[in-house]
């Protein structure tokens, strides 16, 4: 008998490999990337001598899924300096969608002097409700992370004399380790209750939905 040519031989064990990744892929629960609780992004609002920004940016946040149930965006913004000027608890029932700008997000609420900063990052966790009534979400108390919110920021930006719009993903950082996340609740506790009557950031919005009739 002939032996198997080397193209025979190469199909036959790229066949048996696709059936052992298979066999792995469905015994191991692990071995799909599972959705993280701890998202980050970037804005950028005006022009400067080391921004690209060319005008407001949007943010928008989705609950994509009933499994969980109601979740809370845990928001909390910083400018370029690295400091928190303002979060929020934003509440999300199953399949809702939230959206602003992050200006309107920011507002006045700005709790370090200067105003509203024209760079920045924003961080959200994705968590549990864990306070009542007209206050499901406190940022600035104990929670639990549970995944799994989805964000994306717009950015309107010009770069190189060109004026574009892109939109990205929040990026998942799977979860905050555990010196980040319990200084996110403690800063916000700080500059929402030093007196100011500032560092509540403002909760994007549902949209109606509805197009104009024409």
């Amino acid at each position: 008998m002939k032996s198997m040519s080397l193209r025979s031989k190469t199909v036959a064990w790229a066949g048996a490999l696709a059936i052992a990744l298979g066999t792995m892929l469905m015994q191991s629960p692990t071995a799909y990337a599972q959705p993280g609780t701890f998202s980050t992004g970037y804005f950028d609002l005006a022009p400067g001598s080391e921004a690209f920004g060319d005008g407001d940016n949007a943010l928008r946040i989705e609950n994509p899924t009933a499994a969980n149930g109601d979740l809370c965006a845990m928001i909390y913004i910083f400018d370029a300096s690295e400091e928190m000027g303002c979060c929020a608890g934003c509440p999300l029932t199953p399949n809702q969608l939230l959206q602003d700008s992050v200006e309107t997000i920011i507002g006045s609420s700005w709790e370090i002097a200067g105003g509203t900063p024209a760079q920045g990052v924003i961080q959200i966790v994705s968590a549990l409700p864990n306070g009542g009534g007209a206050a499901p979400c406190e940022p600035d108390l104990a929670y639990t992370p549970t995944a799994n919110l989805n964000g994306w920021v717009t950015h309107a930006q010009t770069v190189g004399g060109i004026t574009g719009i892109t939109e990205v993903s929040l990026t998942d950082n799977g979860a905050a380790d555990a010196t980040e996340a319990a200084f996110l609740i403690s800063e916000c506790d700080d500059i929402i209750s030093n007196g100011s009557g500032k560092g509540v950031c403002t909760c994007p919005t549902q949209p109606d939905g509805i197009l104009p009739t024409l």
